[in-house]
């Protein structure tokens, strides 16, 4: 019993108390895509259920200052299910611009990682968008 709680006491816990659950996490590549002729932009990152298992997405809010104006979008980025067999994983949203077009510069997302019934984590972040140079011409 007296080792038990010499380990306890070392890595600070109390005797018969259990490790903390791991939390849902959520991260932004720093580098996303512009296609202004599609007035839309690309943005991805990465997701860790932690302990949560249920039905998951992201949900993803862009901001970008271009000129004189605000340009702002909503997105989703779909994931199924946190499941014992899928934890973590990659996520892409492609966002719509409310009005006018995003474009290659700074911009600044806003990512949550919903776990149903009852998880939330978000995190934001500064990131910088690149102009989708695929102009096709027959």
């Amino acid at each position: 019993m007296f080792v038990a709680l010499v380990t306890a006491a070392a890595v600070g816990l109390a005797p018969g108390a259990a490790v903390a659950a791991s939390e849902p996490t959520i991260s932004v590549n720093w580098l996303g895509t512009a296609d202004v002729r599609a007035h839309t932009a690309t943005v991805g990152g990465r997701f860790d259920c932690g302990d949560e298992r249920g039905l998951a997405y992201i949900e993803v809010h862009l901001g970008q200052r271009v000129r004189r104006a605000s340009i702002t979008g909503f997105g989703f980025g779909v994931i199924g299910a946190c499941t014992d067999e899928r934890t973590a994983g990659t996520w892409t949203s492609t966002i719509p611009a409310d009005q006018g077009a995003f474009r290659g510069g700074p911009a600044t997302v806003t990512a949550r990682l919903v776990v149903e019934p009852n998880s939330l984590t978000e995190t934001t972040e500064p990131l910088r968008l690149v102009a989708n140079c695929s102009h096709h011409r027959a």
